[in-house]
C-alpha cells in the first residue's frame, strides 16, 4: 500500500530518494583559497534555497508532511549501523572503538573551511566526527587544521563504490581512490579539488547541491 495504518509514506527503495530532481550548480575558482570561501559561503545559502525551491509535498501519490526532497533522499543512503545511529551495537561493535556519526552521508556540511579572517573558528560548533588517522596524516603533510578536518570527516565513513578493476591505482596520479569516496558523501556543498592530471584544465571548485527542481 502507498501509505501504511500509521500514515507512513512506505518506500522501500533507494531508488526513491536518489530518482528526485534536483539542480546541482558547481563554480570554478581561481585558486584553493577561493574555493574554500565560495564553499563557505555556499554552505550558508545552501539551506535556504532548500527552503526557496521546495518542490516536493507528494510521495507514491501521497501527501507528506515535508515539501523538500531532503530528508527522504538522506535516508535512502543512510548505511550507518547501530553503533553509528547511537543506539545500543553489536558487542563487536563496541570494542571496535568507533563513535556514533550523527548524520547521514547525505546531509548538510558539517564545518567551515575558509581561512578568511571573517570565518571564525568559533563558528565551527556542529559535532563533526573524523578518521583521526586520516587527519594525522593530513597535518603531518603540512595540510592546515581546517582542510584537515574536513577531509577527515569524509573518511569517516567506509566508501561505497569500488570497482575491482580500479582496486590498484597509482594515487600519486590518479585522484579515483579519493573521489569514490568524496562522490559518496553527499552534502548541501561539495569541496572539489582538481583532478590528478595537471593537463585537465580544471581547477578547485565548490558546487551547491540542494537546490530542488
Amino acid at each position: 500500500a502507498a501509505a501504511t495504518a500509521a500514515g507512513a509514506i512506505h518506500m522501500d527503495c533507494m531508488g526513491f530518494g536518489m530518482g528526485a530532481g534536483c539542480l546541482q550548480m558547481t563554480f570554478q575558482a581561481k585558486d584553493v583559497r577561493e574555493a574554500r570561501f565560495l564553499y563557505d559561503q555556499l554552505g550558508i545559502v545552501a539551506p535556504l534555497m532548500l527552503a526557496l525551491t521546495a518542490a516536493t509535498p507528494v510521495w507514491k501519490g501521497v501527501l507528506a508532511d515535508t515539501d523538500v526532497r531532503w530528508n527522504v533522499i538522506s535516508g535512502s543512503v543512510d548505511d550507518r549501523d547501530a553503533l553509528e545511529r547511537g543506539l545500543p551495537p553489536s558487542p563487536e561493535a563496541a570494542a571496535s572503538g568507533r563513535r556514533p556519526i550523527p548524520k547521514s552521508r547525505y546531509s548538510s556540511i558539517d564545518c567551515f573551511i575558509s581561512q578568511c579572517a571573517l570565518m571564525q573558528e568559533e563558528f565551527n560548533d556542529v559535532e563533526c566526527v573524523v578518521s583521526q588517522p586520516a587527519v594525522d596524516r593530513l597535518l603531518a603533510a603540512g595540510i592546515d587544521p581546517r582542510l584537515a578536518k574536513h577531509v577527515g570527516h569524509l573518511f569517516c565513513r567506509d566508501p561505497l563504490v569500488v570497482f575491482e578493476d580500479r582496486l590498484e591505482l597509482d594515487d600519486s596520479a590518479d585522484s579515483e581512490h579519493f573521489e569514490s569516496l568524496q562522490s559518496t558523501n553527499w552534502n548541501t556543498v561539495r569541496f572539489k579539488p582538481p583532478p590528478a592530471d595537471p593537463e585537465s584544465g580544471i581547477n578547485w571548485r565548490g558546487g551547491v547541491r540542494s537546490i530542488g527542481l
